[in-house]
């Protein structure tokens, strides 16, 4: 079976959630846009050895990464995650002192952006998602929503109505 954009004839349509193939170009772009850490996941390999030779590895990750797009799955050996206790305060010697972290393969990572960035250009540029919808969205955040409440609000008392629609009578308070 051979994997790649040349042998899919599938015409792209901007409102469908069809993942057209993986471009080397978008590969390596995504590649060096991740952090330069040195921690690694189960393999081994940190993060900046695979941004230093993205060169000589696109071709080989594009063709896996389209696979798993075709094949609608996530490669196993991607899932493993090396699972390691920081110290958050306290006695060192208390593991209740200690939070897990996950450390991913910076080839799952890959992955995963690449994915992420066509879903979130997908439901952004056709509307899927509310104004409402702050969570996991680029240029919005909690301070988005607590600003969006507290206008709301605000709104609501100069109009003398609560937020679920009923009227107020301020002059008694």
């Amino acid at each position: 079976m051979v994997f790649g954009s040349h042998h899919l004839n599938i015409k792209e349509n901007s409102k469908s959630m069809y993942l057209h193939p993986i471009t080397e170009n978008k590969e390596e772009k995504v590649a060096r846009s991740l952090k330069n850490k040195s921690s690694a996941g189960i393999d081994g390999i940190p993060d900046y050895i695979v941004k230093l030779c993205i060169e000589l590895l696109k071709v080989p990750l594009t063709n896996i990464y389209n696979a798993s797009l075709e094949l609608g799955t996530f490669p196993d050996k991607l899932k493993i995650a090396k699972v390691i206790p920081v110290h958050k305060k306290g006695d060192t010697r208390d593991i209740n002192n200690y939070r897990p972290i996950a450390l991913l393969s910076i080839f799952s990572k890959l992955l995963e952006k690449l994915v992420y960035n066509r879903l979130i250009a997908f439901v952004e540029g056709n509307g899927v998602l509310t104004e409402d919808q702050l969570g996991f969205r680029t240029k919005r955040s909690t301070e988005t929503a607590l600003e969006a409440f507290t206008k709301s609000v605000q709104e609501a008392i100069e109009n003398k109505i609560n937020p679920i629609g009923i009227f107020l009578d301020l002059t008694k308070a």
